[in-house]
């Protein structure tokens, strides 16, 4: 089964002349088990199409159906248990709160999720140890590098084991080394793990690492290839 089956997507912003078509129809499936790259030039609805796809941004128009579940059928509360129990998300910003260690910012989601206490704390150590950060976890964001603080973030997408990765621009930060770090990890998750990974990215390190490429521009799907 695809994990994600997208067809007739459309979204607009604004009203009146000033309202942009930012999606434009767009049907797309995504399989599990795979890196899923989505490529175009700034402003080509890569992002948005993202959140759409995730269950963060309503369409106005077509459907979404996500791991069997037709999910913009669903309320929002419905949505938000969904991504919690399902997805996990990696975004350009890290996204990480200045106060918690490595270990506690991995922790996050498990809490709510109900899972905390020792399971926990032992779920979120195995995960920063799989991106290779075991020595960091007691450092705040202030003490760790760009790379590092991706790799928290990967951690904490990870330790759910979702089914489902959505992964925003998530090497336009860091250097080739560790922008190669990250897409590796990415890989890993679908190849290892079975979980399908969708990355909008505009770094062209990274077509050589996925099995699928997605190309966008002005709102459409211009392109794909395995």
């Amino acid at each position: 089964m695809s994990a994600i089956v997208a067809r007739g997507i459309a979204k607009s912003f604004g009203s009146g002349a000033a309202r942009s078509e930012v999606l434009k129809a767009i049907d797309l499936t995504i399989e599990p088990g795979a890196l899923t790259l989505i490529m175009g030039p700034s402003g080509c609805g890569k992002s948005t199409l993202l959140a759409v796809l995730s269950g963060l941004l309503r369409p106005d128009a077509g459907s979404v159906d996500v791991l069997g579940t037709k999910l913009w059928d669903l309320g929002k509360a419905a949505i938000d248990a969904f991504r919690l129990a399902h997805c996990g998300f990696v975004f350009q910003g890290f996204n990480l709160f200045g106060a918690l260690t490595a270990l506690e910012q991995v922790m996050l989601p498990l809490n709510y999720a109900g899972i905390d206490g020792d399971a926990a704390i032992d779920r979120a150590r195995r995960a920063l140890g799989d991106v290779g950060l075991d020595a960091q976890a007691d450092l705040r964001p202030t003490e760790l590098s760009g790379g590092q603080k991706q790799r928290v973030a990967i951690a904490r997408a990870f330790v759910k084991e979702p089914s489902l990765i959505f992964a925003d621009e998530p090497t336009s930060a860091l250097d080739k080394e560790n922008g190669q770090v990250v897409v590796g990890l990415l890989h890993r998750a679908a190849r290892e793990r079975g979980a399908a990974v969708l990355c909008v990215t505009h770094d062209p390190r990274l077509v050589e690492h996925a099995d699928r490429l997605i190309r966008m521009e002005d709102g459409r799907i211009t392109g794909a290839c395995s």
